[in-house]
């Protein structure tokens, strides 16, 4: 894309209330169908099926049979596709309408996890229900379509804009597992080397990881006409020794595709540690050995407003390797959206402009939001866009 700073998702969206209420059995009301014709006349799309299904469910008082969450679910795919468009974004998808929490999405399919009865809480509402690796992972036959293809096959039939395809990173997988299968496996070789055990067992489950689980994934929305693929690495800086596996995991997923752009989202890297680095400079020098295909980072900058620090190490190393870099520009937190703060156009310039000041080249800086928005509001949403791109625009300007 030959347009200077290009603005891009970086992939979920909160799911239509709507909808929400209607898979939890919880009533109807007008309220509900009021919002989802407001939001179809806004984005032009059409829901009156959608609508229709809704306002059964209004009188019948129950939840949707599987045919009508087909239906609230493509409306809910198609809408976040046109408002995106709409917003002005230059790459998008449809916010992964289709996805469950990112883990449970994949790890509900992979054959050899067993799932723990309690919840894991990482940060504010953030949690999970961790799997136990109990053998080597594999995709479960069929999984295929549920987990992507039917996703990519929609959004590439109605994306009226370039698309670019989230896709969890291997090491993510791993680190929000229980690795039982490969701790017991290689202990004993290593045994008397805790060090060493968790970090062998730690590699190969990533790499099993990578290519019996998600390269499957790549290969399939490559078949199908993907040329761009973000696989999302929020754990990237999470153990510092471990960063060459994660290098190595993504290496295995991405090695021998061809005319394919691959990103990785790294988000909240770990910015105190016991050595003389710190946030993103901790990925160096070992992210210098990501296959060619990886061509691109997004970052999470915004939220912790030091442009300057953040992107030095990239500048530094621009001479041996030069990423593209997805710059953050809109603190996404649940605490901004509480306090009731955003962004300003100026700001997102301001910062748009430090960063390509300090990366040395504008060709390289592509514009986004810190992470994905999951946990917003959608107006909230909604506006955080449409500051994202007028920011940008001003910043275009100079």
């Amino acid at each position: 894309m030959n347009k200077l700073f290009p603005t891009y998702e970086i992939g979920s969206l909160p799911k239509l209330n709507a909808r929400v209420k209607a898979a939890r059995g919880q009533p109807i009301t007008d309220d509900d169908i009021k919002e989802v014709q407001t939001l179809t006349q806004e984005f032009s799309v059409n829901g009156n099926e959608a609508i229709e299904v809704l306002r059964h469910l209004k009188t019948e008082q129950r939840t949707p049979t599987q045919e009508q969450e087909f239906v609230l679910v493509d409306f809910n795919s198609l809408l976040y596709l046109r408002l995106q468009e709409a917003m002005g974004l230059d790459f998008v998808y449809d916010g992964e309408a289709r996805r469950a929490e990112m883990y449970q999405h994949v790890a509900t399919r992979i054959e050899g996890f067993e799932r723990t009865p309690e919840m894991i809480r990482s940060r504010g509402p953030d949690s999970w229900r961790m799997a136990v690796c109990v053998a080597p992972p594999r995709l479960k036959d069929g999984s295929l379509d549920s987990l992507v293809t039917k996703e990519f096959d929609f959004v590439h039939q109605h994306a009226r804009r370039p698309t670019k395809v989230p896709i969890d990173d291997p090491y993510m997988i791993a680190v929000m597992s229980d690795n039982r299968h490969y701790i017991e496996t290689l202990r004993p070789q290593y045994g008397n080397d805790p060090r060493r055990l968790r970090y062998e067992a730690k590699r190969a489950f990533t790499l099993a990881l990578a290519q019996n689980v998600i390269r499957p994934q790549v290969e399939a929305v490559v078949e199908r006409g993907a040329k761009w693929i973000q696989l999302d690495i929020p754990a990237a800086t999470l153990d510092i020794e471990h960063i060459p596996i994660v290098v190595d995991g993504i290496n295995a997923v991405v090695e021998g595709i061809e005319n394919v752009k691959f990103s990785l989202h790294i988000c909240y890297p770990r910015r105190v540690s016991l050595t003389e680095k710190s946030g993103y400079e901790l990925l160096f020098p070992a992210i210098l050995n990501l296959n060619p295909n990886v061509d691109h980072i997004s970052l999470e900058l915004a939220n912790a407003d030091q442009y300057e620090k953040d992107i030095a190490v990239f500048a530094k190393y621009r001479g041996q390797r030069a990423f593209e870099l997805g710059v953050g520009v809109m603190d996404i937190t649940l605490e901004q959206q509480q306090r009731g703060t955003m962004e300003t156009p100026e700001i997102v310039k301001d910062r748009i402009l430090r960063a390509t000041k300090t990366l040395g080249d504008p060709k390289l800086v592509y514009v986004a939001p810190d992470c994905g928005l999951r946990q917003l509001q959608l107006d909230r949403c909604l506006r955080l866009y449409e500051t994202m791109v007028k920011g940008t625009e001003l910043a275009r300007r100079g």
